[in-house]
């Protein structure tokens, strides 16, 4: 398992959502099974069940669909490391290369059997994998000495709440029933992708990292805030289109 040096001071608490609702740096590395675009289409069913209530969105940033994945190893985050985060991705480079030719090595295509939905700091899915699946990733996990990294419980998150607000228990019943909705009309089992190794800049997004590189030089970073800026820029227009058309048609 890889070393973590503390600095003497308190690590900076970064946030995931700010005030606004706006996903902000939060820079990490992680091994994780995509559900998209393996599940698209219940992806997407997910994201516009909690999307279509307004209420919602006083309270949780959704994640976007494309976003969504089973955590397998969670490894390091740069709010747990400190200001030398850079410099320890560097240094753990070739550690980070093991460990992705061992999972490529030794795949596996998580099957989920049961889920179920978990409200509180986030919203989220509980995950019920084949017992044989989870001794497969603990054994992968004990050969790369990092079997500490495996979630207590394998999920999904879909939001994350937004800072100092109260969620009203009704806004949680009707959440609830419309992601169980979802999950009753989902034929399951379903296949999501083998765990792969990822870094992130922030929640939204996880791009497959095969550690030839440091991401979080500055250049990275700039350039996936300009990619997640023009994203957004693209989402909100796309949003906009939509909603003019569904007024259109009421009419």
């Amino acid at each position: 398992m890889f070393t973590v040096k503390r600095e003497n001071d308190q690590p900076l608490q970064l946030k995931k959502v700010n005030e606004y609702g706006e996903y902000i740096p939060f820079p990490g590395v992680t091994v994780i099974s995509a559900c998209y675009p393996e599940q698209k289409e219940f992806c997407e069913t997910i994201y516009k069940a909690l999307v279509k209530n307004p209420s919602l969105l006083n309270y949780f940033a959704p994640l976007p669909a494309d976003s969504y994945h089973m955590t397998t190893m969670s490894l390091e985050t740069e709010q747990q490391i400190g200001s030398d985060w850079t410099q320890f991705i560097n240094d753990n480079l070739s550690r980070y290369k093991n460990m992705n030719q061992v999972l490529q090595k030794k795949p596996i295509y998580p099957s989920i059997e049961r889920m179920e939905v978990r409200i509180g700091w986030s919203i989220s899915l509980t995950l019920h994998l084949p017992q044989q699946q989870i001794i497969h990733i603990k054994e992968t996990a004990e050969s790369l000495n990092i079997e500490k990294t495996i979630p207590k419980v394998f999920h999904m998150t879909l939001a994350y709440s937004i800072p100092n607000t109260q969620i009203p228990e009704e806004l949680k019943i009707d959440i609830t029933k419309e992601l169980n909705t979802v999950i009753g009309n989902t034929q399951l089992p379903i296949k999501i992708a083998q765990p792969t190794l990822c870094y992130f800049h922030d929640m939204t997004s996880f791009p497959v990292w095969d550690a030839e590189k440091n991401p979080f030089t500055q250049t990275s970073f700039s350039s996936h805030r300009l990619f997640s800026f023009i994203s957004d820029e693209t989402n909100k227009a796309t949003a906009s289109s939509e909603k003019i058309l569904e007024n259109t048609l009421a009419h």
